[in-house]
């Protein structure tokens, strides 16, 4: 199906007053939120409209967005808004309404031609709306204004290491149902005390170092006394396979558009020089053709954290988790370094250089359905 190129001025001049609705997420497992209350207090007193659904998951409660001065209403309100009303959100949205015609601003993983990406983007062909995708508010140097990659970094490492400690003393560790942490603090404290009791110093290597989410798997590493091998894409350029498989922890961090990275293959895992026992995809994308861990068919879940891949040459079972929503896990910190990020982007809605950004490659993706 083929829709025209909407002509939409996104352009807020004037006294036109500026209307933001913060959405429940509709991911039951999801507690994060794109703009915390001290961000919306912010938003408001520079004059624009901030309406907040009400929600029984998100992390921070009703009661602290009403004291920030925010207008709460019922939760899924955003389906009946004017269509001259940003949606804010973060995650996938329901398959209903089949027509949207408002502003929309989340995640929605459907540019790169993912599963059913046709048929979401058609809603908003057929309603009028436009998507502004997170993953595409660049600035005109290719950045990204706001991510939750080092979060995702950190609680990728922390739950490999925080298993690995455990099954070295064992024990089950987070081998069982995930649920959303209140604060980093509680898996600080279990992997502070699991190293101080297994007494060993894990040999971790963590891929994408140099980004966001590899200096969060860094940090989380750290926290277990971890000898780690730091390597980027110099490292990996020509890479050193023996000394990768040498590492009984690997973290990877790098999420790829194309070929040219492999990181191991399952027969790399039972090779006779093989140490691993730990893989932490953080990157998750096993549904790609160019994924570099190419040794598991779907991601980890919450209920189902970790599975087995088989053995090293030592007889030593290899274990992968890769979870695609990780840093809803600690979705506090997670919530306010993101809130913190996009602020500005907000302030400066629908004039700054990322809102027209992300505008061209809906049009562009859009006139492809």
């Amino acid at each position: 199906m083929i829709f025209p190129v909407l002509n939409v001025d996104i352009s807020n001049k004037g006294n036109t007053v500026v209307k933001f609705l913060l959405r429940d997420e509709a991911r039951e497992t999801e507690r994060r939120t794109p703009i915390i209350p001290a961000h919306a207090k912010e938003l408001l007193q520079q004059g624009i409209q901030l309406d907040v659904e009400s929600s029984d998951k998100r992390i921070f409660s009703d009661a602290e967005y009403e004291e920030a001065g925010c207008r709460m209403v019922p939760s899924g309100t955003w389906t009946g808004v004017s269509s001259d009303t940003l949606i804010v959100g973060l995650k996938e949205l329901p398959e209903r309404p089949l027509n949207l015609n408002c502003r929309m601003v989340h995640f929605a993983h459907v540019y790169k031609e993912q599963t059913g990406w046709q048929t979401e983007l058609q809603r908003f062909g057929r309603g009028g709306g436009v998507l502004f995708d997170i993953e595409y508010l660049t600035r005109n140097d290719g950045r990204r204004v706001a991510a939750f990659g080092y979060w995702a970094g950190w609680m990728g490492a922390a739950l490999a290491v925080w298993r690995y400690l455990a099954k070295k003393l064992g024990e089950t560790g987070p081998n069982r149902a995930l649920s959303s942490f209140d604060s980093r603090e509680q898996i600080i404290a279990e992997i502070e005390a699991l190293a101080k009791r297994a007494n060993c110093t894990p040999k971790a290597i963590v891929i994408g170092a140099n980004g966001r989410s590899g200096s969060g798997a860094i940090a989380a590493l750290e926290l277990a006394g971890a000898e780690i091998t730091k390597w980027d894409m110099a490292e990996t350029a020509n890479m050193d396979r023996d000394a990768l498989l040498s590492h009984e922890i690997l973290v990877n961090c790098v999420l790829v558009n194309g070929p040219g990275l492999l990181l191991a293959t399952q027969t790399h895992l039972a090779a006779e020089n093989s140490n691993l026992t730990m893989i932490s995809d953080v990157a998750c994308d096993p549904f790609s053709s160019f994924n570099p861990l190419p040794v598991y068919k779907e991601p980890t879940s919450w209920t189902s954290p970790f599975i087995t891949l088989g053995t090293n040459a030592k007889g030593e079972e290899i274990e992968l988790t890769s979870i695609d929503n990780l840093p809803s896990l600690i979705p506090k910190e997670a919530s306010e370094d993101f809130s913190e990020q996009f602020l500005p982007s907000l302030l400066n809605f629908d004039q700054g250089e990322e809102w027209q950004s992300a505008k061209a490659v809906f049009d562009e993706k859009l006139a492809k359905c």
